[in-house]
């Protein structure tokens, strides 16, 4: 176990919560936190029993519990792809701590279901389109390695709409992390 993370568990907050989140649930008696810095090159996650470290492990994680339930952990590009206490009966989804991005976005989405439900939406249509004008480019690599000509038009968008639509799938797969969805298609 690496000495990288301290002890005790510190509260997201302030410029922090930019860059690093927490997730718990209770269970077997004690309040479990999977801790996560975006920042961190290594990818390291940490585990903590109520606010101890317990362990520390590289994304994606698989951390045992003494009851043989295991919390399983693994960051995105943009947050975290999963982040579940699993046992015998099932799968439950750790919940964002006070203070975190993720909190946040939650709270959005109690307040304001209709809209958030909205903004989901077109978050996931921003990266459906964009993944759909990837199309072309990569149907031409792929006759390009088989000697033909490919089957799909090119798509020539001007600078400013390329721009707009990376800036666009950038913000979207933002919300998608803060809302803990992950699809490999979208958002890898």
């Amino acid at each position: 176990m690496s000495r990288r993370c301290p002890a005790d568990l510190r509260p997201v907050g302030g410029w922090s919560a930019l860059y690093r989140s927490t997730f718990e649930v209770e269970h077997d008696g004690a309040t479990w936190t999977v801790d996560a810095d975006y920042l961190d090159l290594g990818e390291r996650l940490g585990l903590y029993r109520d606010g101890r470290l317990v362990d520390e492990r590289s994304s994606p994680a698989r951390f045992a519990l003494p009851d043989g339930a295991r919390v399983e952990a693994a960051l995105s590009l943009l947050g975290m792809r999963r982040v579940h206490l699993v046992t015998p009966d099932g799968e439950r989804l750790l919940v964002p701590t006070p203070g975190t991005g993720e909190a946040w976005r939650a709270g959005v989405a109690r307040r304001h279901p209709r809209a958030s439900a909205v903004v989901g939406a077109l978050s996931w249509l921003v990266l459906v389109v964009g993944l759909l004008l990837q199309l072309p480019g990569w149907a031409a690599r792929v006759a390009g390695w088989l000697g033909t000509t490919s089957p799909l038009p090119a798509v020539d968008l001007p600078g400013g709409v390329t721009t707009a639509l990376g800036v666009a799938a950038l913000v979207a797969g933002l919300d998608r992390a803060l809302q803990v969805r992950h699809s490999r298609w979208l958002d890898d």
